[in-house]
């Protein structure tokens, strides 16, 4: 009777272990997610680093943006409207 119960809280054990590294493996490697917010991006007019955390982010024709201020991002809409 004791082997049954253990190898049951083994089991649930076990379980839980691979469902929280299928989580963590579907986060890493899922195509539309944000990097952290530590993670540097370059803002494509006025070309600044800046963290990802306090970045203005834009989505311009389906693709992401990343931006230092909303000036910069409605100057890069402006651009891309004309582009077209």
């Amino acid at each position: 009777m004791y082997r049954l119960i253990i190898i049951l809280v083994l089991l649930i054990i076990l379980f839980y272990m691979i469902r929280r590294a299928v989580q963590d493996w579907r986060l890493k490697h899922a195509s539309g997610a944000l990097p952290g917010k530590d993670v540097m991006v370059q803002d494509p007019v006025c070309k600044v680093y800046i963290p990802v955390g306090a970045a203005v982010i834009e989505h311009v024709g389906g693709q992401r943006y990343y931006f230092c201020s909303e000036e910069c991002a409605r100057a890069f809409e402006q651009e891309s409207s004309r582009a077209r």
